[in-house]
């Protein structure tokens, strides 16, 4: 799809910056919000004089937003949602209504916050090394300025404490959805030092809910977290949660009571049913169906959250399995593919997303999942893959038919989910 030319052009000024979503982060990542702060003084502090929700995790807080911003809209608040990555374009990052940016505004959007940088190179302060990131953040908030929204939920890029969208005043309420061992080299090896980074977006006058399970260490530390700056602390774990769904709105739920004490009409129940179905978004759990095969498409990255999402997965569809699989260069291969080999699928087609620049290639994806046991093939490119994958599921088995029609999970990263997304358009059966 081209864009129009305003659009084209602030895009190739965006794409000149760089993007640590394409890089090893690992290996010199910025470490402080200087260029940030400089960013969002210089543009007037755009989301001053609005409610504002902040929400990380390591799975569940793109969810968890759009549940927030679902319930607040209800309440008949308008609601901007700056959440990352996106899936298919970048227009996802930025939703104003319930709807990604229109091109228009977006450029508008990202031609005012490339106008800061420029402002800020000229004058040689910290804002003229803003990333890719920090100016998409910088648009986000000014496009929300710009429509007038009542309300900000912004969904942490990486982290919390160093991350871009952590240069706001106070939130309204601070959300952490869960705590795993993701990103390890720059958030750190244990849960407590990943959970002090995550819990580094709850500020003096917060109120913070967690949905992580009480008596373990990301608990600890965030509670700790919220006892040295006197706030309000709800826990929203729930050991009877049998899906991601049911986690994430018992933590948007909390979050809408707690801020329900402020805003008249805004109450945790305001997520009906309705709701929580329009608040979905894509690539999280979401199902397909090519032919006769259903396919699930989760972006689930950290072992815990892929070993989740396969056992809601088989509890939705109890056959035979098989999965699509890339996997980001920061993740340990052995560790991310082990719940795929101890859940029971039993046919792999490992890939890479070419042009990313980020992502193992497929032979190492394929190698790691054989010495794993895992029967698996290796493809070039994502479509070759999901090729394979549906090709295997319809064949008969050799010597019959199978009993059952083998299912499909594309997963690993949200990436690989974007490049084949396209491929299945149309035929979502979302359950």
């Amino acid at each position: 799809m081209s864009e129009p030319p305003l659009l084209e052009d602030a895009l190739a000024r965006l794409e000149a910056r760089i993007n640590w979503e394409r890089r090893d982060r690992s290996a010199g990542w910025r470490v402080d919000l200087a260029p940030m702060r400089d960013l969002v003084s210089r543009a007037g502090h755009p989301a001053r004089g609005r409610g504002v929700c902040h929400v990380a995790g390591s799975k569940g807080k793109g969810s968890v937003a759009s549940l927030l911003a679902a319930g607040l809209s209800r309440s008949g608040r308008s609601v901007g949602v700056f959440g990352s990555p996106h899936v298919e374009r970048i227009h996802e990052r930025i939703r104003i209504g319930g709807q990604p940016i229109g091109d228009e505004a977006l450029a508008a959007a990202l031609g005012a916050a490339l106008g800061v940088v420029a402002d800020a190179e000229a004058d040689g302060t910290a804002g003229g090394d803003a990333s890719w990131f920090d100016i998409v953040t910088l648009a986000g908030l000014w496009a929300f300025q710009a429509a007038g929204v009542d309300w900000i939920v912004l969904e942490v890029g990486l982290g919390g404490r160093l991350d871009s969208t952590n240069v706001i005043d106070p939130p309204d309420v601070a959300v952490v959805t869960t705590i795993a061992l993701e990103h390890t080299a720059i958030l750190g090896g244990t849960l407590s030092e990943i959970a002090g980074e995550k819990g580094g977006i709850v500020k003096p006058g917060s109120s913070l809910v967690t949905g992580t399970p009480p008596g373990g260490e990301a608990h600890q530390v965030l509670s700790q977290i919220a006892r040295d700056l006197g706030v309000e602390h709800v826990s929203a774990w729930s050991g009877e949660d049998q899906t991601f769904e049911e986690a994430n709105v018992r933590v948007a739920r909390a979050a809408l009571e707690l801020l329900g004490r402020g805003v008249p009409g805004l109450r945790g129940d305001s997520l009906a049913p309705e709701a929580v179905v329009a608040a979905r978004l894509p690539g999280r759990m979401e199902w397909f169906r090519s032919g006769t095969t259903r396919v699930l498409m989760d972006g689930a990255h950290v072992p815990s959250s892929l070993e989740m999402a396969l056992q809601e997965a088989q509890a939705a569809e109890p056959g035979p399995w098989g999965a699509v699989v890339a996997v980001h260069g920061e993740k340990s291969l052995s560790e991310l593919l082990s719940p795929l080999a101890r859940g029971g699928v039993v046919r792999l087609f490992a890939t890479t997303v070419p042009g990313s620049g980020i992502h193992h290639p497929a032979a190492a994806v394929a190698r790691a999942a054989s010495e794993l046991g895992l029967e698996c093939e290796d493809f070039d490119t994502p479509a070759e893959a999901l090729r394979a994958a549906l090709g295997w599921s319809a064949e008969p088995e050799s010597g019959g038919a199978r009993e059952e029609r083998p299912a499909l999970m594309v997963t690993g990263s949200l990436y690989l989910v974007g490049a084949l997304r396209p491929v299945l358009a149309g035929s979502s059966v979302r359950s």
